[in-house]
């Protein structure tokens, strides 16, 4: 296998740190006070600070119009039609950055997901061309507060009535919940009809346009996100142009979406990942011990090695899978089309689980081996520790 850059990823990785430097850095640097105290980077409600929320809208609008924010997406819908393995080089350059506001550079959860294939012309101008270009966010309310990986748990109903949906049902743990401008919600259409049994619905968040449709708590989690909430479908009415795909398309729709965020894991923790073994090897130079540096311990330098072989290990099998899969998968055509071969499903599942153990051992040890400050809550490797815990749960908990 080769495992150099492709090519045709190489001008993007430059236009990446020429974008970096010139839209994110600076907004970092005026924000500093923001993103470096958490007391600071949410609201006195506990949401996200405006200043923080705008300058991340500001660099999805701006990365939108160079060209950046959508790369992983075909291009008949406006995107870059990059392979997977070319978004791993993508998404491993802009995540090296740390943990400011660079990762609004790429759509994420909040943006252009592969559910936009899914849309229909109609759907086009309303509710695709807006995400695609970074110029509005959505979530994705799957997540029910008694079911979570399991989608057969879920109660949340679309029933039909005439030329229109009547939905009820409450979702927990939705990120991007009180933000969003574009509402995804998964609902069961057709009870005991195994993956045919559910549907998917969008539409406009605003209060004013939508009756039955509400926030409700905003959860706080251990990394004081500020992003994540419930909320209820009560007696929502929504037309039959509200469906994404067709009706009983929910369970494909939903799978898609989730195996793009598991493939995903391997460019965000591998950049991320070689992040901290960085800032750990810096760390272990720069810190004194007995008048010598901590790195003069050999303890300490079995610790970096293993940092480094986790790194190097989930890197080489992400590349090796998503070759394969970009073997199997044909991104001029519908590669988003579900079921997937089991051959395929075993290479997304194994990208997960290997980068999400690997990075939460390489944060673990990062945080120890910074010892006093890295225990400090606003400090980089904290918050870096904190979220590789997260990503065991989401995009389908470790186990599952």
């Amino acid at each position: 296998m080769d495992f150099k850059t492709p090519p045709r990823v190489l001008p993007l990785l430059e236009q990446l740190e020429q974008f970096y430097t010139s839209e994110v850095q600076p907004r970092e640097e005026a924000l500093r006070h923001r993103l470096t105290n958490r007391d600071h980077y949410l609201d006195t409600d506990g949401h996200i600070h405006p200043e923080v929320q705008q300058a991340r809208r500001e660099i999805m609008r701006a990365s939108g119009q160079a060209g950046l924010y959508s790369l992983h997406l075909p291009v008949h819908v406006g995107g870059g039609g990059l392979s997977r393995t070319e978004m791993f080089f993508v998404e491993e350059k802009v995540y090296q950055y740390g943990v400011g506001l660079n990762p609004a550079i790429l759509s994420w959860t909040d943006g252009a997901t592969p559910r936009v294939l899914f849309c229909t012309d109609q759907q086009r101008e309303q509710f695709v061309d807006p995400l695609v270009r970074g110029e509005k966010t959505s979530f994705n309310a799957v997540t029910e507060p008694n079911a979570g990986s399991n989608f057969f748990g879920f109660t949340t109903q679309a029933v039909k009535k005439g030329d229109h949906w009547v939905l009820n049902g409450h979702k927990a743990y939705i990120t991007n919940a009180f933000e969003a401008d574009i509402a995804n919600v998964f609902a069961v259409t057709d009870p005991g009809q195994g993956r045919k049994s559910f549907s998917y619905f969008q539409f406009e968040t605003k209060a004013h346009l939508v009756r039955g449709y509400r926030t409700g708590e905003l959860y706080q989690t251990m990394f004081d996100d500020g992003l994540t909430g419930e909320l209820f479908c009560e007696d929502l009415v929504l037309p039959d142009d509200a469906l994404i795909g067709g009706r009983g398309q929910g369970f494909d729709i939903a799978m898609t979406a989730i195996n793009w965020t598991r493939m995903r894991r391997a460019g965000m923790c591998s950049g991320w990942g070689k992040h901290l073994v960085d800032k750990t090897l810096e760390r272990a130079r720069s810190r004194t011990v007995g008048g010598k540096p901590l790195g003069n311990k050999q303890g300490i330098q079995w610790m970096v090695a293993d940092m480094y072989v986790d790194w190097a290990q989930a890197r080489a099998l992400s590349l090796a899978c998503l070759s394969e899969i970009d073997d199997h998968m044909d991104y001029a055509g519908p590669w988003w089309k579900t079921p997937q071969p089991k051959e395929q499903i075993r290479n997304i599942s194994m990208i997960k689980l290997a980068n999400d153990e690997a990075f939460y051992r390489i944060a673990d040890r990062a945080l120890q081996i910074h010892g006093g400050a890295g225990v400090l809550k606003n400090t980089e490797v904290n918050k870096l520790f904190q979220i590789a815990r997260n990503l065991r749960i989401p995009g389908g908990a470790d186990e599952v």
